[in-house]
Parts: C-alpha cells; sequence; structure tokens
C-alpha cells in the first residue's frame, strides 16, 4: 500500500454490533486520568476496561465514566500474582482476600476459598463491576491441584453474584506455560475439566507469549486456542497484542484481546516464581509511544528523536490521524494514550469490517507484509542513533522470519474454527 494513504475502519455506526471483535484495555496504576479525558472526547470504539482490584476506588471516576458509556468495566482480583512469592507485593495485602503473604492450595480449599469468593464477589457489587475475572491461579499442567480448587471457587463465585442479582457476567481465566499450553494431551484434560464450570467468557493468559512474538509460536497459539472453542463461549486473549495479537484475531483462534495500554501485552512468569526483591518506588511504568508502522513501542525520548530525525521520516512514520493527533507528531508525543487508544481501536475496527474467511489473507497483506516493509526502510535510515538502529535491525530479523512463516501458515491451515464474538455490554442490555 502507498505510503500516502491512510486505511481506514467503516465508520462505527455501519458496522453490525454482532461483527466486532473485542478490545479491552488494562489500566495501569496511573493512567486513569489521561484516559478519562480521551473517553470522555469520544473515544469509545472497544468493549470495555480492566481494573486490578487493588485500584478499584482510584479508577472509580473512570469506571463510572465507561458504565454511562455502555461499556463493560472488568474486575481483576488479582490471584494469579496473589499466589506466587514473587508477584505478592505489599499493594495487594489490604485486599479482602489477601493473606500476610502469598496464598497457598490450603487458602482455597473449602470455607476458606468459599469466603474468598464471597469478598470478591462483594467488591463487585460494591464498585458496579460488569464482569469478573475468575479466582483462578497459574497452572503447571492438567494434573495441578489448583484446577479442581479453581473450578469449585468458580462455581462459589458464581452462586454469590447470582445471589446477590447483581447479573455480573463471570469470566473464566486459564493461565498455562507455553510447553504445556502446546501439549495436546494437557490441553484436551483442561478443557475437558472446565467444560462444566460456570463462564460467560474465557481468557487466556499464556506464558511467554506476547506482542513481537515469533511465527512458531503466534501458530502454536492459534492451533492450541481452537480446542477450547467447543466450550461454546466468547474467547479471548490476555496480554496479548501487537501483531502476534492481532494474528490471533485473524486466524479466528480468539475474538478480542485483552493488554495494557502500551504495556502489559506480553505475560512473563519467571519472577513471580522466585521470592520478592524490594526495590525503590519509581513510580511504576511509563506510557510509551506506539509506532504503529514499525509495530513497536519506543520511550518519549526515542519517539522524538527518531520522528525528528528528518522530513522523510517525520512524512513516513508520524501519525497523521487528526482524531487523535491533531498536532501531528507534537500531539503523538504529548499524548500517547490517546494515539494509542485510537490506533489499536482503528486496527481491531478495520480487522472486524473483513469476513472471516478474508481475514488471513487480509491481515497478511495489510499488517504483516507493510510493517516488514517499514522497519526495513526505518533500519535504513542513516539520521538515528546506533541504538535505534540496533533496536530496528533486531526487530527486522524478526519480522522477516515471523512473515514467513505467517505466510506458510496461511497456505497450509485447514482448521477454520472461530471463536464466539464477545457481545458489547450494551448490546447485551438492550437483548434483555
Amino acid at each position: 500500500m502507498a505510503d500516502n494513504v491512510i486505511r481506514l475502519p467503516r465508520p462505527s455506526d455501519a458496522r453490525p454490533v454482532s461483527d466486532r471483535l473485542g478490545l479491552y484495555l488494562r489500566v495501569g496504576f496511573g493512567q486513569h486520568s489521561e484516559l478519562l479525558e480521551v473517553m470522555a472526547s469520544g473515544e469509545h470504539d472497544f468493549h470495555g476496561l480492566v481494573i486490578e482490584a487493588q485500584h478499584a476506588r482510584r479508577h472509580a471516576d473512570l469506571c463510572a465514566h465507561a458504565l454511562g458509556a455502555g461499556m463493560d468495566v472488568v474486575l481483576d482480583p488479582k490471584t494469579h500474582a496473589m499466589a506466587l512469592p514473587g508477584s505478592f507485593s505489599e499493594g495487594l495485602v489490604a485486599l479482602p482476600w489477601a493473606n500476610k503473604q502469598y496464598h497457598t492450595a490450603r487458602d482455597f480449599e473449602g470455607d476458606f476459598g468459599r469466603a474468598i469468593a464471597e469478598g470478591i464477589a462483594q467488591m463487585a457489587v460494591e464498585h458496579s463491576f460488569t464482569q469478573v475475572l475468575g479466582p483462578t491461579h497459574l497452572l503447571s499442567g492438567a494434573n495441578d491441584r489448583w484446577l479442581r480448587l479453581d473450578i469449585e471457587n468458580m462455581g462459589h463465585l458464581r452462586t454469590f453474584l447470582d445471589a446477590a442479582g447483581s447479573g455480573i457476567e463471570l469470566i473464566y481465566p486459564v493461565a498455562l506455560p507455553m510447553g504445556i499450553w502446546r501439549d495436546p494431551v494437557e490441553r484436551a484434560a483442561i478443557v475437558a475439566a472446565i467444560a462444566d464450570a460456570p463462564a460467560d467468557a474465557l481468557w487466556l493468559r499464556i506464558e511467554n507469549f506476547g506482542a513481537g512474538e515469533t511465527g512458531d509460536k503466534t501458530i502454536a497459539y492459534i492451533e492450541a486456542a481452537r480446542a477450547f472453542h467447543e466450550l461454546g463461549i466468547p474467547v479471548i486473549a490476555d496480554h496479548a497484542g501487537g501483531l502476534s495479537g492481532l494474528g490471533l484475531l485473524a486466524f479466528g483462534a480468539v475474538s478480542g484481546l485483552a493488554h495494557g495500554i502500551t504495556m502489559l501485552e506480553g505475560f512473563k512468569a519467571y519472577s513471580w516464581r522466585r521470592p520478592r526483591i524490594e526495590r525503590p518506588q519509581t513510580g511504576g511504568p511509563v506510557t510509551r509511544v506506539y509506532i504503529p508502522r514499525l509495530d513497536l513501542h519506543l520511550t518519549r525520548e526515542e519517539a522524538r528523536a527518531f520522528l525528528r530525525s528528518s522530513t522523510r521520516t517525520m512524512g513516513r512514520f508520524g501519525c497523521r490521524d487528526t482524531h487523535c493527533c491533531p498536532g501531528g507528531i507534537d500531539g503523538t508525543l504529548s499524548n500517547p494514550t490517546r494515539h494509542f487508544v485510537h490506533q489499536r481501536s482503528n486496527e481491531i475496527a478495520a480487522m472486524s469490517g473483513v469476513p472471516q474467511s478474508l481475514r488471513p489473507a487480509e491481515y497478511l497483506e495489510q499488517n504483516v507484509h507493510p510493517a516488514t516493509g517499514h522497519v526495513s526502510a526505518a533500519f535504513g535510515l542513516g539520521a538515528i542513533s546506533e541504538e535505534l538502529k540496533g533496536k530496528f535491525e533486531k526487530k527486522l530479523k524478526a519480522m522477516e522470519r515471523f512473515q514467513q512463516a505467517m505466510s506458510h501458515f496461511l497456505r497450509v491451515d485447514e482448521t477454520r474454527s472461530t471463536a464466539l464474538l464477545p457481545p458489547r455490554r450494551s448490546d447485551r442490555t438492550a437483548s434483555r
């Protein structure tokens, strides 16, 4: 596609509500103010927000706005992080279902598990959440003790939510290491085990998968996720973004993505398994700048140096979408949240406008091939730092391999099972 052509999705009011692929944004500790400003300007073309339980009060105004706009607000009770020594933090101790140290399986047995489910339900109702990620855990396999307890406590949580008459939907989060995810025997056993668990949707969090992933892992994810389609509920890829995440959507493996705003687009848990190392407080991750044509996030300093390195670079890689960046590059750099939310929403909206049978080929033609060319062009620029040149060189090699793998998969893939689409909250409400 020519560099001076901007591909636009169909207007949101011209697309049937039933063809929307999902997008859920995980809100970081300090991102609520900027995101509230973005949404107040009318940016609502995504399904909902995911709020970590310890920040429920901090993000109350943002949640109220999202609810008023007919969006889902999803509670993450943080049970994954609370059950491993390296991810259990001081900020989680104040939650009603927390211990003074990380959870063990015994904390979820019998009445203990029931009490945790009740506490999560009470918070969900009190803060008007519309969906809840169930109290599950990162599994080591189908025989992991956590699996039985997770299923049992999903049932307890469903009972408490129903007793409150809340209408809150329950999401089953499946968290697995990539090695187990690739194993068809393990997958089949997990699918069979959770088949009768109460759930309105399934969210997948796969360790060592995320944005910028290899073609091999992306293909493995696609093939594995299809095993969960038989559950008959929407399947969302949690902590997955970038071209690899869009690939999961294109091939119908999942029907939505959930990730942070320029962060949390991948899941790694190696540090969670080790004792926590206390480090000085730094204020948390900083929102980065999304460069869509490169499938990359850069720091503001890197983005400023790159985009202003030459007129040619500015013209090819700078954002010219006046909806998110009316001031051009200055707008991108000053408000990377608005830029990212709008661009990622547009990427998914554009894919939603393509019939499922055509999405894989369209994805290669409109997303993967152009990105490879753009990264090659960026690497060839002479007016950038050696550090950036090294980053672009690494990205180019990865993109070339990714393009080859996904192009081959398009030719040989014969299984086109498709995940059910997640209905928007406004649509669910209208159908009642």
